[in-house]
């Protein structure tokens, strides 16, 4: 008796593993760049002192990369092709944005540059794993 559902390969499993990896820091995203928002916003245990940019320049720029996230999850989960490309460049926007935001090349390590590399890394991966299909 057959469930309908096609065998998985070793290459599908790894590209789905990836895949709900993805959506998983994603979703992270989208919650940080929120709460980081609101910080600058409110001005959260005095986080406008931390950064040597405009905070209403970072927080405006958070709110659109909220928005941005969120329409990346929208498109990996219907499976747009020009989802991952979208997601490739926030990770970038994310990355740079670390030392901007704090002002030298040597910066502190924080969790959103980790996660911003993680994506980074996991997206081309995916991106990868896509086009050899």
């Amino acid at each position: 008796m057959t469930t309908g559902r096609a065998l998985q390969t070793p290459e599908t499993m790894k590209s789905n593993w990836i895949y709900y990896l993805l959506i998983l820091l994603i979703v992270e995203k989208i919650i940080q760049h929120v709460v980081v928002t609101l910080a600058f916003y409110f001005n959260w245990k005095d986080i406008v002192s931390t950064v040597v940019v405009s905070s209403g320049v970072l927080m405006i720029l958070g709110a659109i990369a909220a928005v941005l996230f969120v329409l990346s999850l929208w498109g990996m989960v219907r499976k747009q092709p020009w989802a991952i490309n979208l997601i490739l460049a926030l990770a970038m926007f994310d990355i740079i944005g670390e030392f901007v935001a704090q002002g030298k090349i040597g910066i502190v390590i924080t969790v959103s540059f980790i996660i911003a590399t993680l994506l980074l890394i996991l997206a081309m991966l995916y991106r990868r794993q896509l086009h050899l299909k």
